[in-house]
């Protein structure tokens, strides 16, 4: 099997014995390793025995020593068989480990692949499978995560990292904002233009709130027009806003070749409160974008409004949505 798949050294100090076999002319061979492992445990004693009976020149008569020497002579063996048969499972023993390790942790395989024989040939199928394996998983789990039409976050990865940040606010007691995005006048631009207008203005909307947020913060379509964005302990909220709202008004969105249009939005920030939980932070920042969303009926434009601004009086007339 061809592979670029490099050594695993840590793995190479736990099986010194196999690795001298190997140096020793029995590369290629694993049934050669264990044929050797027999030799070791049935012909030595037999030596031992040979030359305890040239050496002490013992009456042939007189049994009950060289029995003696023979027993002790095939335990001896005995031990040294078990001891290298347990040398030569050390590449089983290691490959059932990494497997059973990466399906507990996806902890990623460091296993030799550069012996030709049967039980290095197992070692590197198993890397090799291991590691396409955990390959395509990664692919899968991007996919799964990505909005096919803007490429950001979908609604489940940005749930995801939403529980994240509540779990980390609520551990280290530090509260961060949460931004809920939503197109103005969206359906007038599909009924008008159609359906790749719209997907257009999307797509437009998913650039500039990606271009116009720190690398910590994160972005995900909510859902049709919507967005949500996490913004990460951020204490010049105002500006950043400032700065989203200022780039989606300025710069115009191509919705076909040669036919551009403006487009607005109307945003809710929530700051977390702690206890609430992803729902809560989640309902705080929606039932602000519904006031800015009222304001943007009024005059057409894009519009922010924060949910610690806004009076009892306000939020008493927003429709909790499911």
């Amino acid at each position: 099997m061809v592979t670029k798949i490099q050594p695993g050294r840590a793995a190479m100090q736990r099986m010194p014995t196999y690795r001298l076999l190997a140096d020793m002319g029995l590369r290629t061979s694993y049934a050669g390793k264990f044929a050797l492992a027999a030799f070791v445990g049935v012909m030595i004693p037999l030596l031992i025995f040979i030359v305890y009976l040239l050496v002490s020149r013992a009456d042939w008569n007189a049994m009950y020593p060289v029995i003696a020497a023979l027993v002790l002579a095939c335990f001896a063996g005995f031990l040294g068989t078990m001891w290298m048969l347990r040398e030569l499972l050390v590449p089983i023993d290691l490959t059932a480990e990494t497997l059973r390790n990466y399906i507990d942790s996806r902890k990623l395989p460091d296993l030799p692949v550069h012996f030709p024989d049967r039980a290095g040939r197992l070692m590197e199928g198993t890397q090799y499978t291991l590691t396409q394996l955990h390959e395509t998983i990664n692919r899968l789990e991007r996919v799964s995560d990505t909005d096919d039409l803007t490429g950001i976050y979908n609604r489940r990865a940005g749930e995801k990292r939403l529980a994240e940040e509540v779990a980390r606010a609520e551990r280290d007691l530090q509260a961060f904002q949460l931004a809920f995005f939503d197109i103005n006048r969206f359906k007038d631009i599909n009924d008008k233009h159609g359906h790749s207008a719209g997907d257009a203005c999307i797509s437009h909307v998913a650039a500039l709130l990606q271009l116009n947020t720190r690398r910590g913060d994160w972005v995900a379509r909510w859902g049709g027009d919507e967005f949500v964005v996490g913004l990460h302990r951020n204490r010049a909220l105002k500006m950043v806003m400032e700065r989203i709202i200022k780039a989606i008004e300025t710069t115009p969105c191509e919705i076909a070749p040669g036919l551009e249009t403006r487009v607005s939005v109307s945003c809710g920030v929530a700051e977390y409160r702690f206890g609430d939980g992803p729902a809560g932070v989640l309902a705080d920042a929606d039932r602000a974008m519904y006031i800015a969303k009222e304001l943007a009926h009024a005059d057409g434009g894009s519009h922010v409004c924060y949910r610690n601004e806004l009076t009892a009086e306000i939020l008493a007339r927003v429709p909790v949505r499911a």
